[in-house]
């Protein structure tokens, strides 16, 4: 703050204001004070130039009162030592001096004088003339004020004007302006000629046109373009010019706004970029890629040349959200954006176009080959790769689907379309591979969505229902359990098969409300045929989702409680692929399930990649052995060695074995002669609805 900020302060916080005198005349001091305060105004003498110059430094007077001729300093120094504390002339002086002293009077108004009273002083005017200065102090100070809100208004919106007189050609742009946009010129004098080397190149054509056609035509303009200062980076301004014309309609000046809009470039820069990118992995969203796609087809179409666009899924990254995590997930799906990145050239476009779902755009694709070595090179690299998750490393495997223009279509949205068809397919097929479009994906693409959306409604009308097939005890051939199997009777399809809706519930997450009902409903009957004096033990399937989420813990113990059911008839079958996913986490859970009291067993086993090791760590009850291994007992050549196997190792480890898909009395024999405890197959019953199992249990 400077000394004349001080003075204005001081001033603006004393509710009457202070009149200093200086006067070495005793009498006219007295005289003058007292008129003074006869107006109700305080006031403070000083009998020389000197001490008067002291007491304004310190009192911020709001009049002076300053008699010219004074000994050790004289009037005049004393109003220039005055000035010099306040340059910009906030506090009025008036100076007293000798009514024929003509030449006093304009040394007055030399060193910074605001009025002049004569002696002898005539009282009846005194006191106007006080009045008069106090209040044109006041209109200056107020006028000052507003001429400061107006600068700090331009410096907070960052604006600034300027002038040009066309016939000089004198262009006038303040210094301020000049520091609010960085550029300094070393005092050197400034115009428009100066002002154009500070625009950006590719902007200066367009910039130098308006300011011409302003001046030669008359044309206002408006006006975005970019500045360059050395050592700085680029700022963006907007300006505004108006035209005024002499008598003959030719431009005399032009006067225009300049404003630094830089920040709200950015931001603007920011939100469109966030419009057209994912926030996650701020890759291309979707709709820029339809848009880039849109662009290569155009050129590419006058250029001969082929576009390819894959669109990548990576397969079960729920188990990713579900075991550790949705922040894990993200975690992931940034560090698979930077992977995808080192496998695409410069030109070439990737894209976040859903959850887990990726997209790689390639522009005139020279040759096909291209393609296959992208592809190869990205599942080599997987293979090899482990991604490291909150301390875990994570193995993904993912499913493509690649369409071609002008093969598959023409158009951007269809070839996205053809592209997530081929993907879908994929996944149908196991995952961890790719296919093609081809013409019939999109009849294909339609009959999943329909049959998803009966899916859909079978199971919020509970129109699925639970299938049991018997499990028998191989010495006695009593049931003594079963295993409960999810049927839907399509209204217009008939009998579906697992099979096909199975996976479709596991893809588009309806496995979590249809692996919930199964539990409930396998609990509910399996507690009813308890209640009628049948011991038995439930199988139930339980799904990778359904395995992962965090909530069964809770609700198998729910269930048992509401159905009365002791934990021991209930066996949770999970299989060996979902066990060996993420083996550290399937033992934790497996654990977590075991202390609920229910039994454990591994569905399919010998299918999968078990290690022996990890199976030791297993708190499994029952090993199930898979049909594939049953099938080939009693054929020529078949000798059932690995069935052998799986039972011997199952008693190693004190493990129940139940045989899947029992077909004949010779597999039944060989079975019960090595071991395996129980049974079930079509040897003994086909899975049937509730009302015809129980039947079989009245036998």
């Amino acid at each position: 703050m400077n000394d004349t900020s001080h003075i204005e302060l001081a001033m603006a916080e004393r509710e009457t204001p202070l009149m200093l005198v200086v006067d070495d005349d005793v009498v006219i001091r007295s005289l003058i004070k007292k008129a003074l305060q006869n107006q109700a105004y305080d006031v403070v003498e000083a009998p020389n130039g000197s001490e008067g110059v002291e007491m304004f430094r310190k009192l911020h007077p709001d009049l002076v009162l300053l008699d010219v001729l004074m000994p050790m300093m004289d009037g005049f120094e004393a109003c220039s030592a005055m000035r010099k504390l306040d340059p910009e002339r906030t506090v009025p002086i008036i100076m007293l001096t000798g009514l024929d002293d003509v030449t006093s009077v304009d040394r007055s108004f030399d060193a910074g004088a605001t009025d002049f009273i004569t002696k002898p002083i005539n009282w009846s005017l005194f006191s106007q003339r006080v009045r008069y200065s106090l209040r044109t102090r006041d209109m200056d100070f107020e006028l000052r004020k507003n001429q400061l809100r107006i600068r700090h208004a331009l410096q907070v919106a960052r604006l600034g004007y300027w002038d040009w007189d066309v016939r000089s050609d004198q262009f006038y742009l303040p210094p301020g302006v000049l520091e609010m946009l960085g550029i300094n010129l070393g005092g050197k004098q400034f115009g428009f000629a100066e002002l154009l080397p500070f625009v950006v190149e590719e902007d200066r054509d367009r910039v130098k046109q308006a300011f011409m056609d302003a001046r030669n035509k008359g044309q206002r303009f408006e006006i975005r373009h970019r500045i360059q200062v050395i050592g700085e980076t680029e700022r963006y301004v907007y300006q505004q010019a108006e035209v005024v014309v002499d008598e003959a309609g030719r431009t005399r000046y032009v006067m225009g706004t300049i404003q630094d809009i830089t920040a709200m470039q950015r931001a603007e820069d920011m939100i469109l970029h966030q419009a057209f990118h994912d926030q996650l992995t701020d890759l291309p969203n979707q709709i820029l890629l339809s848009d880039r796609l849109s662009h290569a087809l155009k050129v590419a179409e006058h250029s001969g040349s082929k576009v390819a666009i894959l669109v990548i899924d990576i397969d079960r990254f729920f188990l990713v959200n579900e075991t550790l995590g949705h922040d894990a997930g993200n975690m992931l799906l940034v560090l698979f954006a930077e992977f995808l990145h080192r496998y695409v050239q410069e030109g070439d476009t990737i894209s976040r176009i859903g959850g887990n779902e990726f997209a790689i755009l390639l522009e005139s694709l020279p040759d096909i080959n291209l393609l296959h070595d992208l592809i190869r090179n990205i599942r080599q690299a997987l293979h090899e790769k482990a991604f490291e998750i909150l301390d875990e490393k994570v193995h993904l495997s993912v499913s493509m689907g690649i369409a071609l223009f002008p093969d598959d279509g023409s158009e951007a949205e269809q070839l996205i379309k053809a592209a997530n068809a081929a993907m879908r397919k994929a996944k149908a097929l196991g995952g961890n591979q790719e296919c093609f479009y081809t013409s019939d994906m999109n009849r294909r693409v339609h009959d999943r969505l329909r049959m998803e959306n009966d899916l859909r409604n079978a199971i919020d009308n509970k129109a699925l229902e639970l299938h049991y097939q018997p499990q028998v005890d191989v010495v006695t051939r009593n049931i003594a359990g079963m295993e409960a199997l999810v049927r839907w009777h399509h209204p217009e399809h008939g009998l579906i098969p697992p099979i096909r809706f199975i996976p479709l519930a596991e893809e588009t997450g309806l496995i979590r409300q249809l692996g919930s009902w199964v539990l409930e409903e396998a609990i509910r009957q399996t507690a009813y045929w308890t209640s009628m004096g049948y011991l038995l033990r439930v199988g139930i399937n339980l799904s990778a989702r359904q395995f992962a989420q965090d909530d069964l813990i809770n609700q198998v113990p729910e269930l048992l409680r509401k159905y009365k059911l002791d934990a021991k008839c209930i066996d949770l079958e999970i299989t060996e692929t979902i066990a060996m996913q993420d083996a550290e986490n399937s033992i934790r859970k497996l654990h977590q399930l075991k202390e609920l009291g229910v039994n454990l067993s591994m569905d399919d086993f010998g299918t999968g990649y078990s290690s022996l090791s990890y199976l030791h760590q297993f708190p499994l009850d029952v090993l199930k052995i898979d049909r594939s291994f049953v099938m080939d007992i009693g054929k020529e050549g078949g000798t059932g060695a690995i069935a052998k196997a799986v039972i011997a190792m199952a008693h190693s480890m004190n493990l129940e074995v139940i045989a899947e898909g029992v077909e004949t009395e010779v597999q039944y024999e060989f079975l019960a002669k090595h071991g395996c405890q129980m049974i079930q197959g079509y040897l003994i019953s086909k899975p049937v609805p509730a009302e015809q199992f129980e039947k079989l249990l009245k036998k």
